[in-house]
């Protein structure tokens, strides 16, 4: 899988489940760790690993920023 943006992280007694979008579409994954992932980030998952795209997850909560101060200037 390339990318998905976390909606949802629920614990479950064998791990996680991760709900969110990829391409369009919402996409379930179960993995053992979050491997630091949080509701918001921008991730990979790869073999039940999940890596945090850091670069493109601070642009995405820049751009949202940027987008709330337009909405209440």
């Amino acid at each position: 899988m390339a990318e998905m943006t976390v909606d949802r992280i629920e614990k479950t007694k064998k791990g996680y489940v991760i709900a969110g979008e990829y391409l369009g579409e919402l996409v379930v994954v179960t993995v053992k760790k979050l491997g630091g992932a949080k509701e918001g980030d921008i991730i990979s998952v790869e073999n039940g690993r999940v890596r945090v795209l850091e670069d493109k997850t601070r642009q995405r909560r820049e751009q949202i920023n940027k987008l709330q101060k337009e909405l209440f200037d």
